[in-house]
């Protein structure tokens, strides 16, 4: 029963990411399934009297990989961040006007966190700078989405993508 839940969740969030995002289901990141990832792409530019002259342009990306775990642990976290570190190159575009793309990874669990998970968490973010900074960055960070606990566990500089998930939550519409 709290597998479809779960399911049902991860269904929803999905539908939600649908509004803005470019949603891909049942995908994978390296060895681990997702149930979906979202892709949001954002370019902004300045010109000067005429589109033939730009004065600057900036491109800004964000990703949001979504996958279900029965047990969360300090090696599942591991493996997960790894796997999103693994494939950034292949995410994030090889353009001078890039300038930063946020990778979210979310696992979704009908666990509780324990306290030593919970700070293993807060503490999974990691900024990569692209050719010295001339490209931009990419930001990771890992959340955990604990149905039982009804939280989000995230690092305080990625709460705002996830947002989306506290919503859902807050909203009660799936309960344990």
């Amino acid at each position: 029963m709290t597998e479809t839940l779960s399911k049902k969740f991860v269904n929803e969030m999905a539908n939600q990411y649908t509004l803005q995002f470019n949603v891909y289901r049942d995908e994978a990141i390296g060895s681990i399934p997702l149930d979906f990832y979202a892709e949001f792409q954002r370019r902004d530019e300045k010109y000067l009297m005429s589109k033939s002259i730009k004065v600057w342009g900036v491109e800004v990306q964000q990703y949001a990989f979504v996958t279900q775990l029965d047990e969360v642990n300090k090696e599942s976290i591991q493996h997960f961040a790894s796997e999103i570190d693994r494939h950034i190159p292949s995410f994030v575009p090889k353009k001078q006007d890039h300038m930063a793309t946020y990778f979210v990874g979310v696992i979704v669990t009908n666990e509780s966190i324990n306290h030593e998970i919970m700070k293993q968490i807060k503490r999974s973010r990691k900024i990569q700078f692209l050719k010295y900074g001339w490209h931009g960055w990419a930001d990771r960070y890992i959340a955990v989405v604990s149905l039982k606990d009804n939280r989000v566990y995230v690092h305080k500089k990625g709460r705002e993508f996830v947002t989306a998930f506290e919503n859902a939550l807050l909203k009660g519409d799936v309960k344990v």
